[in-house]
């Protein structure tokens, strides 16, 4: 993911988006043998918009606190769970 990409991604609200376009966050798949950097390349390649999901019908916007954990952590802390 590029910058633009990573901006453009951050900076797209429901107004943006429509429903049946999301990734289902419930129906992704990772191969929990992988690397934590080949489980993101997974996690992004299938969902797309990693702050823009949705889960069955209802449109998810992921955002952080400036103070709070990183999107870097968080992203790793969820590919470890899965």
């Amino acid at each position: 993911m590029t910058a633009e990409d990573h901006r453009k991604f951050l900076e797209m609200d429901f107004s943006d988006a429509k429903l049946e376009e999301l990734a289902d966050i419930g129906k992704i798949r990772i191969d929990r043998k992988k690397s934590v950097e080949e489980k993101k390349r997974q996690y992004l390649n299938q969902v797309k918009n990693p702050y823009l999901v949705k889960v069955g019908d209802t449109m998810v916007k992921i955002r952080f606190a400036n103070n709070g954990v990183s999107f870097e952590d968080a992203f790793e802390n969820l590919l470890l769970m899965a």
